[in-house]
This record gives structure tokens, C-alpha cells and sequence, in this order.
């Protein structure tokens, strides 16, 4: 808890600091949310395979047959 405080007083000790700050926790909440979703694109792609049913070879949409 102690440890939070001083934190908390560094962040706002000055305007600079605060945006670093954001900047800092930002770009780890960033790349935090880029490794979960190359993992769920990882596991979906070993379970259901590349491309789809409903796309040609390269991923495109096939045209539909009429």
C-alpha cells in the first residue's frame, strides 16, 4: 500500500511525469492486448484451419453461384 502512495505522488508530482505515465502504462496495455489476440487468432486458426469454407485460396470471398 505504502509502495502505491509513493507511486500515486511521483505520477503526480508534476505534469510530465503524468504523462509519461500514461504513455508508459499505455503502451503495456498495448502490447498486452496484442499477445491475447495473436493467441485467440493462433488457436482459432489450428482449430478451424486457413482459409475458411466460404473464402477462395488467397482469403477472398468466393462470388456466390446463382
Amino acid at each position: 500500500m505504502n509502495n502505491l502512495i509513493t507511486l500515486l505522488q511521483f505520477v503526480f508530482q508534476s505534469f510530465w511525469h503524468f504523462i509519461g505515465s500514461v504513455i508508459i502504462l499505455g503502451t503495456v496495455l498495448r502490447f498486452q492486448m496484442f499477445i491475447w489476440n495473436r493467441f485467440w487468432r493462433h488457436w482459432t486458426l489450428r482449430k478451424q484451419g486457413y482459409p475458411p469454407t466460404w473464402c477462395d485460396a488467397d482469403g477472398d470471398f468466393r462470388p456466390e453461384k446463382k
